[in-house]
């Protein structure tokens, strides 16, 4: 499913937000990644893990400038629209989820909306050179954000959302996610030997679709026994000390 196919709700600079009409009470807000090509709309996640089928409203929120929320106003429009859709939808619950930049994007926001649950696939910590300064992907977007609104994951409010939070064992995911905050209620797991692509890697897998579903419905035991099968490390359980990598800047969009 592309962003053609799905109705656009709200555009204002570079933010986009489609939505997905859904039969169930039910509202899933899912954020776009940086993508692949510089110049086009990060294309919509999870469309069709999202939406299962029409049974969940879905907002899918894209950002073109690619600023992890530090857009100027952007922070308060994604809220103003997922407020009108859930009193038009009566939705009682929402949920969050999101890949890399769109995991920080969600993680960022709870802050803000009482998300039921959020679901945050290798999110950053920060992309400010100053708070993890192992990184060295997304430079050309990275650049041109002027003010960091958001700088880091901070403030987490696990008494009323919870969190489901993914990385791999790479260097430069370590570095992010061994920054993350941690207390009861959040959920962080270290997938071994894998990258950046830990969400790709589990639909390889044929396990994302299963995975996102038990945690949108509500069911922890399943999801923790397939964490079990999948090798999946809690944070609090990872005892690998974070190192730093050799700098290098990416041109291109990774």
């Amino acid at each position: 499913m592309s962003e053609t196919e799905i109705p656009l709700l709200f555009e204002k600079g570079p933010l986009r937000v489609r939505y997905l009409e859904g039969d169930g009470a039910d509202l899933v807000v899912s954020f776009s990644g940086v993508g692949n090509k510089r110049n086009i709309e990060p294309p919509p996640e999870f469309p069709g893990i999202a939406s299962a089928g029409r049974q969940n409203h879905v907002l899918f929120v894209s950002d073109t400038s690619r600023s992890w929320l530090n857009g100027d106003g952007m922070a308060d429009q994604i809220l103003y629209c997922i407020r009108a859709v859930v009193e038009h939808v009566n939705a009682e619950r929402v949920i969050a989820i999101g890949n890399s930049m769109g995991g920080t994007m969600a993680l960022h926001l709870s802050r803000f909306f009482d998300f039921e649950r959020v679901i945050a696939f290798t999110p950053q910590y920060s992309v400010h050179v100053d708070e993890v300064p192992e990184e060295d992907r997304w430079f050309y977007f990275r650049k041109q954000i002027n003010t960091f609104h958001f700088p880091k994951v901070e403030a987490l409010r696990p008494k009323a959302t919870k969190y489901f939070i993914f990385h791999g064992d790479e260097q430069r995911e370590l570095a992010h996610a061994l920054r993350f905050p941690k207390a009861p209620g959040i959920s962080h797991y270290i997938m071994p030997e894998t990258d950046h692509n830990v969400a790709a890697r589990l639909k390889e897998q044929g396990a994302l679709a299963l995975l996102v579903q038990n945690l949108i419905n509500g069911k922890p035991r399943k999801f923790r026994r397939q964490m079990e099968e999948l090798g999946g490390i809690p944070i609090l359980r990872f005892n690998t000390p974070l190192k730093s990598v050799p700098a290098r800047n990416y041109a291109a969009v990774q």
